[in-house]
């Protein structure tokens, strides 16, 4: 996993690199994701050259206890997608965006398992109620856009954490709410938010307890943002980065600038604001 990321971070790297003068106005640049080849894996069919792409967004019954979930298939797709494009720094199928990354996705598995329980009640009546847990699993290889190399596949499994439910299509709800969130996590991990703490921070003593950065609406800030901070420096000819404490946004005042609480680290920032270091925040899942 480790070198899966390390891959993918260099690969990011080519994708994004750019002249000194234009860092600053591409550090957040937003991406596009689109389908490459989409295969799935139903009854051992195989999509043919002519279907759309959501016609091959299908997915597989791994049991008999799951007839039913060839009908979720859509909503399978529908979860991938929004995955794919609430991520920070990418946006699905967006033709006004340079494209990044090109998915090839699989769908291996739909799975609704019954589980029914029987009792007698009160009176002597036979009682039978059945409730449902559903598992998604769906793999995705990234690959470049420019180049075509890969660069990760990550396999993504689905399962409702609300337990089981009485509702089918609420447990397959569950579990496609449980893709949605780690494919953005997983996007948001590998090409997150970026901004440099501004040194007309407020601080208290000899610790920091807010902080401006130089990050605003027009680069997608919100309030409730967690950010790591971090000092940079250049160890034999590399960037690195060693962090110092954590942000969070209290407010939005403007296209590049925001308000931040100090959450941790406080001593430390003001510290190294105060010896003159530059002091980058990183955008935390």
């Amino acid at each position: 996993m480790k070198k899966m990321l390390m891959t993918f971070a260099a690969v990011l790297c080519c994708i994004m690199a750019v002249s000194a003068q234009d860092a600053q106005k591409d550090r957040n640049k937003v991406y596009g994701i689109t389908f490459g080849h989409v295969e799935y894996t139903h009854r051992g069919e195989t999509p043919s050259d002519t279907e759309t792409v959501g016609q091959m967004l299908m997915g597989s019954s791994t049991s008999d206890a799951s007839v039913e979930a060839p009908k979720y298939e859509g909503d399978v797709k529908n979860a991938i997608v929004k995955g794919l494009s609430s991520a920070y720094r990418y946006r699905f199928n967006d033709a006004s965006k340079e494209s990044g990354l090109i998915a090839d996705v699989l769908i291996a598995n739909i799975t609704l398992k019954p589980d029914t329980r029987t009792w007698d009640d009160k009176d002597g009546n036979t009682q039978t109620s059945t409730t449902y847990r559903a598992t998604i699993e769906t793999t995705i290889t990234f690959k470049d856009a420019k180049t075509g190399a890969v660069v990760a596949n990550p396999t993504f499994k689905g399962q409702a954490m609300g337990g089981m439910y009485a509702d089918p299509a609420a447990a397959i709800g569950d579990a496609n709410d449980r893709i949605t969130t780690d494919i953005t996590y997983w996007l948001n991990k590998n090409l997150p938010l970026q901004a440099n703490i501004l040194e007309d921070a407020t601080a208290k003593n000899d610790k920091q307890k807010e902080a401006y950065i130089d990050l605003g609406s027009r680069e997608g800030a919100f309030a409730g943002l967690h950010l790591g901070v971090y000092t940079l420096k250049t160890v034999a000819g590399r960037d690195a980065k060693s962090q110092l404490g954590k942000l969070k946004i209290e407010a939005v005042e403007g296209d590049d600038i925001s308000r931040c609480k100090v959450l941790g680290g406080g001593k430390e920032m003001k510290a190294a604001l105060d010896a003159g270091e530059q002091l980058v925040a990183i955008s935390i899942n």
